[in-house]
């Protein structure tokens, strides 16, 4: 078990932590979300023992972090450069059953340095395991990966890890990685935690604006709006009557908000909002491709699926199930 009791630290002028308390346990691996890089590598070196907190402690297994070598607790990082390139086969470095497990099984008598990046983090993560580690610390594994690695390694990671007897913590560089590890989460924004609970139920409900920023992927689609008179009014000087079935606060600044996955082209159900909406362009993320669009100044995502995209400038029809629409106030709690 690695423990955070009522831990303090800042990260120059921002808070990291302010009086956090929060727990993994050794059965379910544990996902950091809303870390910058920098927060990132903060994050890691006091969960290693390498950096101190400004107050309140961290425990592993029962024992003050600063004394986990002392107690012979080894510590493992594994981050996105992943095992050195070498001459030396990967069959001499770990053994066929770990290599099954990270998805390594064709590559025993190939060399390290033939290996692709997506499979020198997988070696890396096979490495860590052979150690039998107390704590197994993931430091972005996926983000320095190409698209096509990146949406072959990320839904492995949750095989990667199990039964490795360790505390696993990915501190992640997207949600994506997240997902791939399962398990639970915790959302940290600000030097607290926002939401913190199993990956699939943080993900489907986001407390707040923060948490469905830092849970959404791609990134999440937005339309700030103040509301007035039963209006709301848009960036672009334009207003925006409520949608039918979605609940908007009365007055006041306010988010809508959706993931670019729970929107479409075309209408799939009765009870869909439509925006119309103007082409902009494509974008390939991880294996997928996404149709940019614009609406009151904001520029949204969309999964592209039809085989000849439309052309920018064209007009078009963007729809998303009432249910998928989130409404944030102004203090980013979610409006119900």
């Amino acid at each position: 078990m690695l423990e955070l009791k009522q831990a303090l630290r800042a990260a120059g002028r921002e808070p990291l932590l302010s009086g956090v308390d929060f727990a993994c346990a050794r059965e379910t691996p544990t996902s950091l979300l809303g870390l910058s890089p920098a927060t990132r590598d903060i994050m890691l070196k006091l969960l290693a023992g390498a950096e101190r907190l400004q107050g309140g402690e961290i425990r592993l297994n029962g024992r003050d972090i600063g004394q986990a070598k002392r107690a012979k607790l080894r510590i493992v990082r594994v981050g996105s450069a992943g095992a050195a390139k070498s001459g030396q086969k990967v069959g001499k470095i770990i053994d066929a059953g770990v290599a099954a497990r990270v998805g390594l099984s064709g590559k025993l008598s190939a060399v390290v340095s033939a290996l692709d990046a997506g499979e020198r983090v997988r070696l890396a993560i096979a490495k860590a395991r052979l150690e039998k580690p107390a704590l197994l610390l993931l430091d972005a594994p996926a983000s320095g990966l190409p698209a096509d690695q990146r949406a072959q390694f990320v839904p492995d990671l949750a095989q990667m890890v199990a039964e490795c007897g360790a505390v696993v913590v990915l501190a992640a560089g997207g949600a994506d990685e997240a997902l791939g590890l399962g398990g639970d989460t915790v959302v940290l924004s600000g030097g607290h935690v926002q939401q913190a609970g199993p990956v699939a139920g943080v993900f489907a409900s986001p407390a707040n604006f923060a948490s469905a920023q830092t849970t959404a992927w791609p990134s999440l689609n937005t339309l700030a709006m103040t509301m007035k008179d039963g209006r709301g009014r848009l960036a672009d000087g334009t207003s925006l009557t409520p949608p039918q079935g979605v609940s908007l606060p009365a007055s006041g600044p306010c988010v809508l908000a959706f993931r670019p996955d729970d929107s479409t082209m075309a209408r799939e159900t009765p009870g869909c909002v439509r925006f119309v909406v103007r082409a902009i362009g494509e974008q390939q993320i991880a294996d997928r491709t996404y149709k940019r669009v614009g609406f009151a100044r904001e520029t949204w995502l969309s999964p592209l699926i039809a085989a000849e995209p439309p052309p920018p400038g064209a007009v078009l029809n963007l729809f998303v199930d009432r249910g998928k629409v989130l409404v944030f106030d102004a203090e980013g709690r979610r409006h119900r």
